[in-house]
């Protein structure tokens, strides 16, 4: 059958967030191919959207993805042949081997039912609190980002970052960072909440859906909106440390553990570091701080889309706080060895 690349290759890339760099579950690195549907799914994320191939098959995501990204055609001949998935174009021809028993388990997923309007600013509130989420697998919770009808928040017991808005949602809801994450860049405008699973789709025709595991635990929100409110100082933080981050993230973003820079306040001026695997990067900055020498991290993009927005800050002996009219930042502070 004669298949659009360009067109195919958006909609698998679409759903590569379901797929699992490690075969957690049968089939859980493949793309599922049924009834005119692409299927990812890795037990948190299951991603789906209508696709012109007829066939039924799991197919390996790795060759496949990475051969229509190569191949110069406009326009490809795919077609299954003898246990493979046979792809042509002018003069060349590739064949990736498939499994033709589906074993992977999209039935799994609740289907959605009621759709709802997806607040404009989700995916933005969603983007600012996401990297004050943790990694620290033993304290599960701190994980997730939690959405409540009134704000969006998250917290590594170090920062914690809340964003208030009309959600839109009804009812208190614990999704896994690595799994919400993705919304931010699909352009999602719908979703729908069934027992175990919450499910978000397009504006546009394409009918892409992406759908993210619910969690029941319970969130220390109280804990968090206590930690919100500081009193200290006032800090005007410069507005070049916009391009000092910049810099600083050649080097953090090698960091698996997070795309961090630490800052350090003295009399005076502001020091930004960024370190990583193969160097690191130092500016110091002029301002008008004036007390104890204080130091802490924080995401390199947070800070810069802090600095831009939000630059006046609050220091305590403590805590560091950056309140916008929607947004509130708190970070630990430390002494300077």
């Amino acid at each position: 059958m004669k298949v659009n690349r360009e067109e195919l290759l958006i909609q698998l890339e679409s759903v590569l967030p379901g797929l699992s760099t490690k075969e957690i579950i049968e089939q859980s690195d493949c793309f599922v191919f049924q009834n005119e549907m692409a299927h990812t799914y890795n037990d948190e994320i299951a991603c789906s959207i209508p696709i012109a191939l007829k066939i039924t098959a799991a197919i390996p995501a790795v060759p496949m993805i990475s051969i229509l990204r190569k191949l110069p055609e406009d326009e490809l001949d795919i077609d299954v042949d003898d246990s493979k998935l046979v792809i042509k174009g002018k003069r060349r021809r590739a064949a990736i081997k498939i499994e033709e028993n589906i074993l992977l388990p999209i039935d799994a997923v609740e289907e959605p039912n009621k759709w709802f309007d997806l607040s404009v600013e989700f995916a933005d509130a969603v983007s600012l609190v996401k990297d004050c989420a943790g990694i620290n697998e033993s304290q599960f919770v701190m994980t997730c980002i939690h959405i409540t009808p009134e704000w969006i928040e998250a917290c590594d017991n170090k920062q914690v970052a809340r964003y208030k808005f009309d959600s839109n949602f009804k009812k208190n809801t614990l999704i896994r960072k690595e799994s919400l994450q993705h919304i931010i860049s699909l352009n999602m405008s719908r979703y729908s909440r069934v027992k175990n699973w919450i499910h978000f789709k397009t504006s546009d025709s394409n009918g892409l859906v992406l759908s993210c595991r619910l969690f029941e635990e319970d969130y220390p929100t109280d804990d968090i909106t206590k930690v919100l409110k500081v009193e200290g100082k006032k800090l005007v933080l410069p507005k070049g440390l916009v391009k000092a981050v910049d810099k600083a993230e050649i080097f953090t973003a090698e960091n698996v553990s997070g795309n961090n820079v630490t800052i350090i306040l003295k009399t005076g001026k502001i020091r930004i570091k960024g370190e990583g695997t193969s160097g690191y990067y130092t500016e110091i900055k002029r301002s008008k701080y004036e007390g104890p020498d204080l130091r802490f991290t924080i995401p390199a993009k947070l800070l810069a889309e802090l600095v831009q927005k939000h630059n006046e800050c609050i220091v305590s002996n403590e805590r560091l706080q950056v309140k916008g009219k929607k947004f509130t930042y708190v970070t630990v502070l430390g002494v300077v060895d």
